[in-house]
């Protein structure tokens, strides 16, 4: 092997700066971009081995002590069996860490699908059974139970609220301008009006069949659709709904929590 010193003219006291600046000097010389000959490109290479090996404090320590480069050691080393076994712990880290990483996204999915689902079917069941049983809101004369339902209807609106919001970020894009150039397609699965279709269909659809089998099942001889009959079954599928919602909701996060325990 040649000696390295030799190979860039320094001494084997030289400090890194001249070290470098002997490399600078041979490269602009020996370069096969400033220099034609045939030889060149094999003595550029010999002059990046020499400068990389003594730049290196490691490296060099071990050409001074030993006269030989790191380089065969380091191959060596990267195929002992030590080595081997710590790159498959890696590897088998990274990819126990991706499987988690899915497995986790999936389990966040499918609590973010359910508890849309919860809060969807309860506003719709909701709405038609009390459309269909028109329990008069009117009726409660306590003091005390009418300050809790309005309470639970307050916070059952607002709950509704943040919960239609929430599934709404979470499921439904606005479609953006029209590009000539180039479209945007959105990861999320449906359109923000698509959402509000249906909801809103879906509620009045609630609301009508359960009014109509209500009027179906009465008796007949107390058969009245007048107003204080219309007028109940409004006030209630506007007030118990987001009260059950709240409940039910409430009931399913409870049990998430149970579950990760």
């Amino acid at each position: 092997m040649a000696n390295l010193y030799a190979v860039l003219g320094v001494n084997r006291t030289a400090t890194p700066n001249e070290i470098k600046s002997a490399y600078r000097r041979l490269a602009r010389k020996y370069h096969p971009d400033v220099n034609s000959d045939p030889s060149a490109a094999a003595r550029f290479a010999q002059i990046n081995d020499a400068y990389h090996t003594l730049i290196d404090a490691e490296r060099r320590k071990i050409y001074d002590r030993t006269g030989r480069t790191s380089s065969s050691s380091a191959v060596r080393e990267h195929n002992s069996p030590a080595a081997r076994a710590a790159r498959r712990a890696y590897y088998q880290a990274r990819v126990d860490r991706v499987v988690n990483e899915l497995l986790e996204r999936e389990r966040q999915e499918t609590r973010a699908r359910g508890k849309a689902v919860y809060t969807t079917v309860t506003l719709f069941i909701s709405t038609f059974i009390f459309a269909m049983m028109k329990p008069s809101v009117f009726e409660i004369t306590s003091p005390f139970w009418r300050t809790a339902l309005i309470v639970l209807f307050a916070l059952g609106v607002w709950h509704l609220f943040r919960s239609l919001k929430e599934h709404f970020d979470h499921y439904t894009y606005r479609p953006g301008r029209i590009s000539i150039t180039r479209t945007h397609k959105s990861k999320k699965p449906f359109k923000r009006s698509m959402a509000w279709a249906f909801i809103i269909g879906g509620y009045l659809l609630s609301l009508g069949t359960g009014m109509l089998i209500g009027m179906l099942t009465e008796d007949f001889s107390k058969q009245e659709f007048g107003n204080s009959t219309l007028t109940d079954a409004i006030s209630a599928v506007l007030f118990y709904p987001p009260i059950a919602v709240l409940i039910v909701d409430t009931m399913y996060l409870i049990n998430q929590r149970f579950e990760d325990l």
